[in-house]
């Protein structure tokens, strides 16, 4: 009899004493980069509105902060930027959580293609 360990496409991510999970499924990816996508575009916006000197710094950092809460809990789930402001209460250790949380999705999926590929390369050849 052959055993076949079944996948999971839910990747862990754990923070302090939470753990999140990252739906990482061909459908969960492609919500991945367009949260991704549209909070690095909603950001350059923001940006661009303070060199534009259209709004002020504070009121840009406060937009900031907003979109910053909204992009964790969309992609953590809902109070996960809750869970961790009470862990760092401070926004640049979150927006850092971000970036680490992004390398490590992007990687999976990454990692996950070229494997396969490997594999099929590998059962090819003989």
């Amino acid at each position: 009899m052959v055993k076949i360990q079944v996948k999971t496409t839910q990747l862990p991510i754990e923070i302090g004493e939470h753990t999140f999970y990252i739906d990482t499924s061909e459908k969960g990816a492609e919500a991945f980069w367009k949260l991704v996508t549209g909070y690095a575009t909603k950001s350059a916006k923001i940006t661009e509105k303070v060199e534009k000197e259209t709004i002020t710094p504070e009121r840009a950092d406060k937009q900031a902060k907003k979109e910053l809460e909204r992009v964790i809990d969309q992609l953590l789930g809902d109070g996960a930027f809750e869970k961790l402001y009470e862990l760092s209460p401070e926004y640049i250790f979150i927006s850092e959580y971000y970036m680490e949380i992004c390398s490590a999705v992007a990687e999976e999926l990454g990692g996950r293609k070229k494997q396969l590929f490997e594999k099929m390369q590998h059962y090819l050849e003989g």
